[in-house]
């Protein structure tokens, strides 16, 4: 009697012991279109998030007539959570009723998004700031005073969160307002002077690649490097560049998902930025421009071109 005594409390303990664990979750997915990077966070999503049944639909970017059938449909069957893949998705989530709760993904600027609906739990796709100075610093540091192009309708509140940061790091940052690329041939004749580095971030104004083409060659004349947002811009003169991996992004919603359903997340959280993010440097432009990448810093890039 004393040994089933004893082996009840050891189970009873071991049961206590083992750490919360959410139970199976039923998750609703509705993601913008079927594109490839959407593709690759829900892989990351699922792969982070194993205790959980995934209905996934597409609404193909219309998040008006077919996006609001889908989601009605969707929040009728039920589910634990729901998750919006995209900006789209994002926005329909954002207006739709109803008490599931509800989280997003893979969304640029997403504090645009909610001056029109809900906000409510997610990732951007926002390269965090801070990161993207820290390296330009690392990977220059003679070079002190970066130029932004920039139109105040799409980035001023961009514009504002570099500039404390660029103080901080004793940089200098050269906002370069623009309201049309007519106005970019006269702004680069008179770059030479004023900047070292030419950081490109995402603007409607500057958004072509022809147009981001015609400014890379120009700052390459005038031996200025340029660091761009995605794998394009080292692909295309840039000598620098940041990278995100959409899988990781993901799998980094999931713990977020997670902690909503666990009501642990709290106010003041509701947009977080990837934590994983590569860069990318180009050894050849760097050997056109005559600046030299130490071997240490070149270990600790995500992708080197030779």
């Amino acid at each position: 009697m004393r040994n089933k005594l004893l082996f009840f409390c050891i189970i009873t303990s071991c049961i206590i012991s083992i750490p919360n664990a959410l139970p199976a979750s039923e998750i609703i997915i509705i993601k913008s279109s079927d594109i490839i990077p959407y593709q690759k966070s829900i892989e990351g999503f699922k792969q982070g998030f194993p205790q959980g049944s995934f209905a996934e639909y597409s609404i193909d970017e219309d998040y008006k007539e077919r996006g609001r059938s889908i989601l009605d449909g969707a929040v009728k069957r039920g589910g634990d959570l729901i998750l919006a893949v995209g900006p789209q998705a994002t926005y329909l989530l954002g207006n739709s009723s109803g008490s599931i709760p509800k989280i997003f993904t893979m969304v640029k600027n997403p504090e645009k998004l909610f001056g029109t609906v809900d906000a409510f739990y997610g990732i951007s796709l926002d390269i965090p700031i801070s990161l993207q100075f820290e390296q330009i610093k690392t990977t220059f540091p003679d070079r002190k005073r970066i130029g932004v192009f920039f139109s105040r309708e799409n980035n001023q509140q961009t514009i504002d969160l570099l500039l404390p940061k660029a103080r901080e790091l004793n940089l200098v940052m050269v906002a370069i307002p623009i309201t049309s690329t007519k106005e970019i041939p006269d702004k680069l004749k008179s770059l030479q002077a004023d900047i070292d580095i030419l950081l490109i971030i995402p603007d409607r104004v500057i958004g072509s690649e022809k147009i981001l083409k015609y400014i890379i060659k120009n700052m390459l004349i005038k031996k200025i490097p340029v660091v761009g947002f995605n794998e394009w811009f080292v692909q295309n003169g840039a000598i620098l560049a940041f990278s995100l991996d959409y899988e990781s992004i993901g799998k980094q919603t999931a713990e977020l998902a997670q902690r909503v359903l666990e009501a642990q997340v709290s106010i003041g959280q509701f947009i977080q930025e990837p934590q994983q993010v590569r860069t990318i440097v180009n050894l050849k432009v760097a050997k056109k421009l005559e600046i030299t990448v130490s071997e240490d810093l070149l270990m600790q890039m995500g992708e080197v071109i030779k």
